[in-house]
């Protein structure tokens, strides 16, 4: 499986160079989607593109999937919608003739119209996911977590939840009067795991989670918590609540994710009694775009 991936999200840019299914060059960028004149996209591609150097081919397929492919993107790709079956999961999607020499597909997203849910990117995180384990429940967890469901059975994804854990976290810390005035935070285990506690009574239904975010501030000025280790507090509160508020009973999660990320998801479980295993969003990655081209071919 030869082929160029580009993952082009809100934020950032990334292509990826494969030979016989492995990476052998990667380059990044911070020319989001967000960021760029829609009309410049494809002058963009080209540019990016060009810095494989080596690595680059001009006669490989190209795929772009994220961002890219939304009404901000170079074009919208639209969404496919759940239950998918798994046979579409994999499809390249939309032909995009004249931008490059190569031939070039943009990936659609995917959609649940039954609770307004979308999803752009993390569905080929899935992909990877679903021949990489035998786990029936996903979550790639970020800015934007994607809690995504499997029947393996019938071959279909039944569900999408997003839950808002990242941006939150940043909203909070860094535009409320909750992390104003903070010193340089310190990463503390244990403030972490207070903070799950803390998750843990909202899910009981003892506390409420609008009325702990502000209490952060409340315990470092109080003197209950150490104010350089607010940041952990809230960060244990926040995934601790998105865990239990996504976890099923008793089948373990996959966790798709940052190696910044996946220890904090591993503690909170762990701290919860919550079954659960892991997977490096990079290698989830590349698997499911192997699998797009194995499929295709």
């Amino acid at each position: 499986m030869n082929y160029i991936a580009v993952d082009w999200g809100t934020s950032n840019f990334r292509a990826i160079s494969v030979r016989d299914g492995k990476v052998i060059r990667t380059v990044q960028a911070s020319c989001g989607v967000a960021s760029c004149e829609r009309a410049a996209l494809p002058a963009i591609l080209r540019q990016q593109l060009q810095r494989l150097e080596e690595a680059w081919d001009p006669h490989l397929p190209v795929l772009l999937c994220g961002m890219i492919g939304s009404n901000i993107g170079i074009a919208d790709a639209g969404y496919m919608t759940l239950p998918l079956s798994f046979g579409d999961l994999l499809g390249k999607g939309r032909e995009l003739p004249g931008i490059l020499s190569n031939p070039l597909t943009l990936r659609p997203g995917i959609s649940d119209p039954r609770v307004n849910e979308i999803c752009r990117g993390e569905e080929m995180q899935l992909a990877g996911g679903i021949v990489l384990t035998d786990a029936s429940t996903f979550a790639a967890v970020g800015t934007h977590s994607k809690w995504m469901t499997l029947n393996r059975q019938q071959q279909q994804v039944t569900g999408l939840r997003t839950l808002m854990t990242g941006e939150l976290y940043h909203l909070v810390l860094n535009q409320s009067v909750v992390g104003k005035g903070l010193p340089t935070q310190i990463t503390s285990a244990t403030a972490f795991s207070e903070g799950v506690a803390v998750a843990q009574t909202i899910e009981a239904g003892q506390a409420e989670l609008a009325s702990e975010l502000f209490r952060c501030r409340g315990r470092y000025i109080l003197g209950e918590l150490d104010p350089a280790f607010a940041a952990s507090w809230l960060s244990g509160l926040l995934i601790g609540h998105e865990i239990l508020r996504g976890h099923p009973v008793t089948e373990p999660v996959c966790f798709i994710g940052s190696s910044a990320l996946l220890p904090l998801y591993q503690q909170a479980c762990e701290q919860t009694g919550l079954p659960c295993t892991s997977l490096a969003a990079e290698t989830a990655l590349i698997a499911g775009l192997n699998e797009v081209f194995r499929h295709d071919g």
